[in-house]
């Protein structure tokens, strides 16, 4: 019978040394069978292992081909990739737009070769069999060489690539002085340029050259900034992408085919820019040179310095065109930023299959025993090798236990077990265990004891060097492609940046900190498993006793939060106690964060991040936009147009249901302007959400000379914008009639006298609406008129009526502070927000059981202010509460709760800084010991009292930056929260240091 082998002696002395008993293999074969337990490899999903494979085989693969040339080589090339991607995030854009100083600097040596007399060019436009545009040129530069410059040419650059579309350039000829004659090409990605040379001698004098090409797919889809549909659009620069030259004169004509031309959306437009100075003008279609066609030209007689722009606009409807598919260049620039991302989240698979794989802990034996003898290597030691931080504590506590001496020796070490038991798995003693447990020693000294190993290979080094080079291209990648704004809709660079950032952390996170086990560390661990074992067995948690060896070892591997409730039960039964009595003061350990310390440093923690987000969610109720959005000109083409006289009539009446309804009708003479590169558009705003009551305001048609024109509403905080969406461009003065419903005009209010009111405030011109005037006209000028009309039954319930006025002199806008009201028939002279006119007229009467008022507003027949502006102007009336249907006190409520909301919190938040800070610098100044030492007293002076008077300094300055200096809201806010600052320190700095009681 052949001798069974003997391990080596090296693999038994590791046991040995670890703490596992040195088991012969005969008396391992000896042992029963049903004692054995099995601890069998982990099995791993096909995805990990075919991972991990390829990983292994790759590193196997590479050791077998070099060492230190071959990982020298891996941190050169990834080396490379992170200089790339810093080159691309921290140097200059690729091919970035012309600047004012490219343009300016290019002057100077501009004419160091030739000088461009005239620049002339004709575009015939045409769509071939397959609906596609194709787009023929002829260029005519008239060209001056000065004697003293060695030129025998030009050069001219055409774009290869626009908007995704490959424009490919072909039918290449050129002409000089009418001969024909040779043009040599240059290709790059993006550009193309044409050499065209002379007969090989230097060219003096003017020189005439004609450049004749085809272009294809020069439009492209896009959105109308005019209306917001879709469009093909033809937006073209015919100098191109270079074009250094000055010149003296400019002659460029589009011809396009009929059928093309009736299905613009609006008329052509053409542009000229140079330097700071530009200008356009919609052009005039003119028959063509062939029947069925219409010509549109744009010429200049001015000298145009270097570096200028001549663009043709032409919108078409869409699909009048059909357009091709992304170029290479394109698909490669819109999903370039992904390829990065890719493969970080293919690397970040391939660590995670290394890391359960790859560098798995190392094996044992395939089973293990019982044991009853616990190993020879410490708690913390045999903690990190189980990766067990929370028990720690509640083990080093049991192993203070006497082993020896009576049963009552070691109850005060019991005392201190049980209370450490109590605090074992609750949530306030994981910060303390978590922090223990990541900073302790035996983190460090696993693998220089030969429990845990570093894995180190070439495929570490790619986990670590790789993530961050990818990172560095991706923001490369990002920062140049975002230039590009089309190119951008594919991907959202921040989204991308944040994404592959995360994605890299946690790959080197997974490469530098991952220590598998060694089969030293997996003896031990098996070892400890086996303690484990026999605890469970012999019910060690429950009968004890706390003394026993293998109790502290046992401990480590249990469900902390039932393990402690075991063990507290364990020494109370010891020490003859209810649990209660037995761990009386389980709070007291300092390190130790109750319920109440945790709630306060949470909140404390979360208060300026919440101050800031109320800036950022929450409108300030003590500050409102200067004007409107339908009259500071940020409605696109509405600079274009002003309104010069306005006549308003509005109708309340009571439906069946009991709703306040008002019909209004706007008569408005409105000049439309055609000199900016806009089709001019008409905007009104009027009032639809009061106090969180909304007044269902809705438009109803919008004619321009009778003619109805289509217009878009939508909200505007609580206002409805209308804007018109013309796509004809009008020009001169034209009569604009707009007609809306208010279905639910009333709404509640406070009345100062009475209590709770239905309202109708009606403004016919909200705050900011300018009126234009000709400069010089008669005295007999027409100022706005106001009709207002409503029933006598009405009439006769209102408790107040009138012209809205303004209740605070010096108000700068009449949105921020109460309307009064000046009674219909009374004079009209004194009232604030009609200053500039000196002629007001008033008149009132009845008609068939209805009242009727009209207010008139006149200047003083000089012309003079040229605009004259008005607060909001027209009427406020008050009914009892219950008059009308739709009013809601509730949300009247709920309003005004909201807007005083943010100074209320900053108002709070001051006060407690001040309670805090006050107590804390009496606390200091009295050496009160509780002041000094953890616990829920300290935490309020250390976290809650600075953080609270930051946040409330925070909200004030921000709900006070734009207020005037002598608003009454002002000091109100910001003097306590200076205050809240100022004890804040005061009583950080008295008690910054811990007293021992002799102080």
């Amino acid at each position: 019978m052949s001798r069974r082998p003997r391990r080596p002696r090296d693999e038994r002395a590791a046991e040995a040394s670890a703490g596992a008993p040195d088991l012969a293999p005969e008396t391992l074969a000896a042992l029963d069978p049903a004692a054995r337990i099995a601890d069998d490899a982990p099995r791993h999903t096909p995805l990990w292992r075919i991972l991990s494979g390829w990983l292994l085989g790759l590193e196997a693969w590479l050791r077998s081909h070099g060492g230190t040339g071959v990982r020298r080589t891996i941190r050169v090339f990834w080396g490379a990739i992170a200089t790339v991607g810093a080159l691309l995030l921290f140097g200059p854009v690729i091919n970035p737009p012309l600047s004012l100083d490219d343009i300016t600097s290019s002057a100077s040596h501009a004419t160091d070769r030739w000088i461009a007399r005239e620049f002339a060019a004709d575009y015939v436009l045409d769509l071939d069999d397959d609906g596609r545009l194709v787009t023929t040129v002829e260029e005519r530069i008239q060209a001056f060489f000065p004697d003293d410059v060695d030129a025998d040419g030009i050069e001219r650059v055409l774009a290869v690539e626009y908007e995704g579309h490959a424009l490919r350039p072909g039918g290449i000829s050129a002409e000089l002085d009418g001969e024909p004659i040779e043009v040599g090409e240059r290709w790059t990605p993006t550009l193309l340029t044409l050499e065209l040379d002379g007969p090989g001698e230097r060219l003096t004098g003017d020189h005439e050259f004609v450049l004749r090409y085809t272009l294809h797919d020069l439009a492209y889809e896009t959105v109308d900034d005019e209306t917001g549909r879709a469009v093909d659009l033809f937006e073209w620069d015919v100098f191109g992408p270079s074009w250094p030259q000055g010149m003296s004169g400019l002659d460029v004509s589009l011809t396009l085919p009929d059928e093309l031309d009736d299905r613009l959306i609006r008329q052509a437009r053409g542009s000229i820019a140079w330097t700071l100075i530009g200008g356009g003008a919609w052009l005039t279609p003119e028959p063509g040179p062939e029947p069925g066609t219409t010509t549109y030209g744009m010429t200049n007689d001015q000298n145009i310095p270097p570096h200028a722009q001549a663009w043709f606009t032409l919108p078409f409807e869409s699909g009048s065109i059909a357009m091709p598919g992304p170029t290479p260049l394109f698909i490669l620039m819109s999903f370039g930023p992904l390829v990065p991302l890719a493969l970080l989240v293919v690397m970040l698979l391939f660590a995670l299959a290394a890391r359960a794989v790859a560098w798995a802990d190392a094996r044992g034996r395939p089973w293990y025993v019982a044991q009853y003898e616990p190993p020879s290597v410490s708690l913390r030691t045999a903690a990190h090798v189980l990766g067990t931080p929370r028990t720690i504590a509640l083990a080093e506590a049991l192993a203070k236990i006497p082993r020896k001496g009576p049963a009552s020796a070691g109850d005060e070490q019991r005392y201190a077990a049980a209370r450490a038991a109590r605090r074992t798995g609750r949530l306030g003693d994981l910060p303390r265990a978590l922090t223990r447990f990541l900073t302790a020693p035996e983190r460090r000294t696993q693998v220089s004891d030969g429990l845990r190993r570093v894995p180190r290979g070439f495929v570490r080094d790619a986990f670590l060097l790789a993530p961050p080079a990818l990172v560095l291209l991706q923001w490369g990648l990002v920062r140049q492609l975002s230039e590009q704004e089309k190119v951008a809709v594919v991907w959202w660079p921040l989204a991308f940046v944040l994404g592959s950032t995360a994605i890299a952390l946690v790959i080197v996170a997974i490469a530098a900190a991952r220590r598998p086990l060694t089969r030293r560390g997996a003896l031990l661990k098996q070892h400890l498993q086996g303690v484990r074992v026999f605890a469970e067995r012999t019910q060690l948690l429950d009968r004890g006793p706390s003394r026993d060896l293998a109790l502290p070892f046992a401990v480590l591997q249990g469900a902390p939060r039932e393990t402690g409730r075991r063990i507290g039960a364990l020494l109370a039964q010891e020490l003859g106690e209810s649990g209660e009595r037995a761990t009386r003061g389980w709070r007291g350990e300092r390190s130790f964060l109750t319920i109440p310390r945790l709630l306060v440093i949470g909140v404390a923690l979360l208060l300026v991040p919440a101050a800031i987000a109320m800036i950022v969610l929450v409108p300030n109720p003590y500050v409102r936009d200067d004007t409107l959005t339908a009259y500071d000109g940020d409605v696109k083409g509405t600079l274009s147009t002003v309104a010069e006289r306005a006549e308003f009539d509005a109708v309340l009446s009571r439906t069946d249901d009991g709703r306040a309804r008002l019909n209004v009708t706007e008569h408005l003479r409105v000049a439309f302007a055609d000199e900016v590169g806009r089709v001019p558009q008409f905007a009104e705003q009027w009032p639809n959400v009061i106090d969180g009551q909304s007044l269902e305001l809705s438009v109803d048609s919008v004619r321009i000379d009778g003619r109805a024109v289509p217009f878009a509403t939508e909200p505007d905080g609580d206002t409805l914008l209308m804007r018109t969406e013309l796509v004809e461009v009008l020009e001169g003065t034209y009569d604009v009639d707009v007609e809306y419903t208010v279905a639910s005009a009333a709404y509640a209010a406070d009345a100062s006298a009475v209590g709770l009111v239905d309202r109708v405030r009606w403004a016919a011109l909200m705050d900011g609406w300018e009126f234009s005037y000709p400069y010089g006209a008669g005295e007999d000028l027409e100022g706005p008129v106001v009709d207002f009309r409503l029933s006598d039954e009405l009439a006769g319930l209102a408790t107040k009526a009138g012209w809205i006025s303004l209740d605070t002199d010096g108000a700068e806008h009449a949105r921020d502070w109460p309307d009064s009201v000046v009674p219909f028939g009374e004079a009209m002279e004194d009232v604030p927000d009609l200053e500039w006119y000196e002629a007001t007229q008033e008149t009132s009467g009845r008609d068939d059981g209805m009242q009727w008022h009209r207010l008139v507003l006149q200047d003083d027949g000089n012309g003079y202010p040229f605009h004259l502006t008005v607060d909001d102007l027209g009427v406020s009336l008050d009914f009892p509460a219950g008059t009308f249907a739709g009013p809601d006190a509730t949300a009247l409520r709920d309003a005004q709760v909201a807007e005083a909301f943010p100074a209320t919190v900053a108002l709070v938040l001051a006060l407690i800084g001040i309670l805090l800070g006050a107590l804390a610098t009496l606390a200091g100044l009295a050496g009160v010991r509780a002041a000094f030492r953890p616990g829920i007293l300290r935490d309020l002076f250390l976290w809650l009292e600075p953080l609270a008077s930051v946040a409330s300094i925070v909200l004030a300055f921000a709900l006070t930056g734009d207020l005037p200096g002598d608003h009454p809201m002002f000091p109100a806010l910001v003097l306590p929260a200076v205050a809240a600052v100022g004890l804040s320190i005061s009583g950080l700095v008295l008690t910054r240091k811990a007293r021992t009681p002799a102080e």
